[in-house]
């Protein structure tokens, strides 16, 4: 029975130290790290999870658990690594922050402390950073005429010019606490309909739907916040 067991614990040690060494093999590292940025990246161009997400999911989930178990600065990695993940969530579903790219700064940062050699990773980094910004310059050519989720919901679509029955008030202080409706979703931007007037305004919080009443809560130069009413 002893022998059982320190054989088992012997083939486990011996199964994790070659996982390790597998992962942090620096080839193995950079793909894997390639894999999450530029997966990520072919994400973004979807409305919906698809195979190139998950893919960045398990390469970034591979690269941690092998570094992990080498690192000596794991812990350290790990929260910045939790809380860049948090971050960018939360950036994911309350658009209009700037929490995403602390975010991916906070990750970046983990990525080069959990390795133990900040030069090479470093390298690694700035390497796939360009290879991404070639993709996205090549995804953005080749879909000029397709709406990016996430970007779109910056992005007011809607027409916004006299013949829309769209407004720009130099002076829009008298908007303050009156009631409007919204005429698209505000995520946080969009538009909405006040006197037969579509006037651009941001919600108070992460989303408002369309055709609800809003009242204006404040105004600054062209910026009106506002918030939904309930009944």
């Amino acid at each position: 029975m002893i022998v059982e067991l320190a054989n088992y614990n012997f083939m486990t040690i011996h199964f994790i130290d070659s996982f390790s060494g597998i992962i942090t093999n620096p080839v193995i590292s950079f793909i894997l790290l390639l894999v999450f940025f530029v997966g990520l990246l072919l994400q973004v161009f979807s409305s919906r999870i698809n195979v190139y997400g998950i893919l960045s999911i398990i390469a970034i989930l591979l690269f941690y658990s092998g570094h992990f178990i080498v690192s000596d600065n794991s812990m350290i990695s790990l929260i910045l690594f939790i809380l860049a993940a948090v971050l960018i969530v939360i950036e994911i579903f309350v658009i209009g922050t700037l929490l995403g790219l602390i975010g991916l700064l906070l990750l970046i940062i983990s990525i080069v402390t959990v390795s133990n050699n900040v030069a090479l990773y470093s390298i690694f980094l700035l390497i796939i950073f360009i290879i991404s910004i070639i993709t996205l310059v090549i995804l953005m050519k080749k879909n000029k005429n397709r709406k990016i989720p996430i970007l779109s919901r910056l992005i007011l679509t809607d027409n916004t010019d006299a013949e829309s029955g769209y407004s720009s008030f130099d002076d829009r202080s008298h908007l303050v606490g009156e009631e409007a409706v919204t005429l698209t979703p505000l995520r946080p931007s969009g538009i909405i309909k006040y006197n037969d007037k579509r006037i651009d305004a941001v919600a108070e919080g992460s989303f408002i739907p369309s055709d609800v009443r809003v009242r204006v809560i404040f105004v600054e130069g062209t910026r009106i916040v506002v918030r939904e009413i309930k009944d």
